[in-house]
């Protein structure tokens, strides 16, 4: 066996001797194929202590020298990601010899070089993101990151902490977030709680849950047999992650009445009260009104104030969907937007939106604590708490939502507000409004055949291309649809900036949705510039 085995490592060092083969990766596969050969050798012969066979060896680096210039490396790398960022385009699509090699890769059975791994994550992986991090991305509502929340992030996967319970400084720094968070939106200090999960969608689905709790007091042990029917509130402009969040719970989605919205997409108050009288009098039982604060299509606020007294007065729980326009009361000029969120039991936002944390970090804030505890509380012998050593800090987060393994999301938000403060933060998302606002006038400046969605009231911008050449030969709102359609797409791919679409009284509009704390004014003028562009590139097509 250790004639085999320094056989291999003269190999190697013969290999290190060669010069550069002109096919540097059949080189690089080789001698990493005899260094597998070797660990294969050594764990053949690792020691029998006591009758176990054990490797006593880690999965550390064996060379922190090379180890730290590797890591030094990709964190070059990742600053002059986001520094470039303006010389690349916003997207690009995955070429076929990519796709093919990420797809089409075998399990590793044997391990590469550190250095090997990180070089085909710069070449494969990284050109080829979603794009949000782009100036010019305004697509969907994502935030652009930054890098405070690189290295957060890179700490708290240092760390490698369970928040999900004991007592260390991830459970500190998530209460303290929270905290800050119900100070924020002004619920009570000594009440308040909440959980810091993915997302909006995870938040809403344990808001619900919680909601599901207080309204069937005995559904945790009993479910849903012989119970009696829910139903729940939203406007027709609420997301979709409401209508998951009560087929998860049990609920379905049949039981939310999706009330009309008025002129400015906002529930329609009156249908509320409406459908509430119809349903009881037909012995259903109303459970949760859901509040938009910033709907997903045009970023409409619905009248909170009024539907956390209409909740009030039915005894039902309010929850407000708050992905993004939530923060909205970071903006001294529009935070009346928001009037009535304080009242609300619970609030579901994301901090990787508008607070520009990194992908994924989202919260569910509750009014009364102990809501949650009853919702999600449970413990077993072996979650047994303590009042001495690592056991203590109770309740633990498992305790407070349905995860028990939990990463430590908190360090990157407090990482992001301790370094900007809510007053710069505020101001970039003010920034991102007054945007907006400029993106209608310099489409307003195209009435006659551009049609924008009005009021423009948060950082939303819907618009509509109908050039007279079109209307004429195709009078059809259906081909006027596919037209914009294909312009989104042409924008897309073109890499200068990248919208979405959204369907608005069923017609398909072009969307800007900005929550984009590098995009500038001038970002918008080339934008228009290209939008126009492309529009007369595909009329020029149409009329060959």
């Amino acid at each position: 066996m250790n004639n085999h085995l320094d056989a291999l490592i003269k190999q190697v060092e013969a290999k290190l001797r060669e010069p550069l083969a002109s096919n540097i990766d059949k080189w690089k596969n080789h001698l990493s194929d005899l260094i597998n050969q070797i660990a294969e050798v050594k764990l053949d012969s690792a020691a029998v202590v006591n009758g176990f066979h054990v490797v006593d060896e880690s999965l550390d680096p064996t060379d922190w020298t090379s180890a730290r210039c590797v890591a030094h490396t990709m964190l070059d790398a990742s600053l002059d990601f986001v520094q470039t960022v303006r010389e690349r385009p916003v997207w690009q699509p995955i070429p076929d010899r990519v796709r093919s090699t990420l797809e089409r890769e075998s399990l590793p059975q044997h391990g590469q070089s550190m250095s090997d791994v990180c070089d085909q994550i710069l070449v494969n992986i990284l050109p080829y993101s979603t794009g949000n991090v782009h100036p010019r991305f305004w697509a969907w509502v994502h935030g652009a990151g930054t890098i405070g929340g690189v290295i957060g992030e890179m700490m708290a996967a240092t760390m490698n902490s369970n928040a999900g319970f004991l007592s260390h400084s991830a459970v500190l720094v998530e209460r303290t977030v929270l905290g800050w968070m119900g100070q924020m939106f002004g619920f009570p200090a000594d009440t308040v709680g909440g959980i810091i999960v993915s997302g909006t969608s995870m938040a809403t689905l344990i808001c619900m849950a919680v909601a599901h709790n207080r309204a069937l007091a005995n559904v945790r042990e009993t479910g849903l047999v012989g119970g009696p029917r829910l139903v729940a509130y939203a406007s027709s402009e609420t997301h979709m992650c409401v209508v998951k969040a009560l087929e998860l719970i049990g609920v379905g989605s049949a039981a939310l009445r999706l009330v009309p919205v008025d002129e400015q997409f906002r529930m329609n108050i009156d249908e509320l009260k409406k459908t509430i009288r119809e349903d009881r009098n037909n012995g259903l039982t109303p459970f949760c009104i859901v509040g938009n604060a910033g709907t997903v299509s045009t970023g409409a606020f619905d009248d909170l104030g009024q539907l956390a007294s209409i909740a009030r007065c039915e005894g039902v729980w309010f929850h407000v969907d708050g992905a993004f326009g939530s923060l909205i009361v970071l903006d001294p000029k529009r935070r009346s937007l928001a009037t009535g969120l304080e009242q609300a039991d619970s609030v579901a936002f994301d901090f990787h939106k508008w607070l520009h944390c990194s992908y994924d970090a989202g919260c569910a804030l509750v009014r009364d604590r102990t809501e949650l505890h009853a919702t999600f509380s449970t413990r077993r012998h072996y979650l047994a708490a303590t009042q001495r050593g690592c056991a203590g800090e109770n309740p633990w987060f498992c305790e407070l939502g349905p995860e028990l393994s939990r990463s430590f999301r908190a360090l990157k938000v407090w990482f992001t507000l301790k370094e900007h403060g809510l007053l710069k933060l505020g101001q970039k998302i003010a920034d991102n409004c007054e945007q907006a606002q400029y993106l209608g006038t310099l489409l307003a400046q195209y009435s006659s055949f551009i049609r924008v969605v009005t009021p423009i009231s948060l950082n939303v911008v819907n618009f509509r291309l109908e050039p007279d050449d079109l209307l004429h030969q195709m009078d059809s709102p259906e081909i006027i649809d596919v037209f914009n359609n294909e312009i989104a797409a042409d924008m897309q791919e073109s890499g200068i900036a990248l919208p979405s679409t959204a369907c608005i009284r069923e017609r398909l509009y072009i969307r800007v949705a900005i929550t984009n704390h590098r995009s500038t004014l001038t970002d918008f003028d080339i934008f228009v510039k290209a939008i126009l562009d492309r529009c007369r590139d595909r009329l020029a097509k149409i009329k060959e």
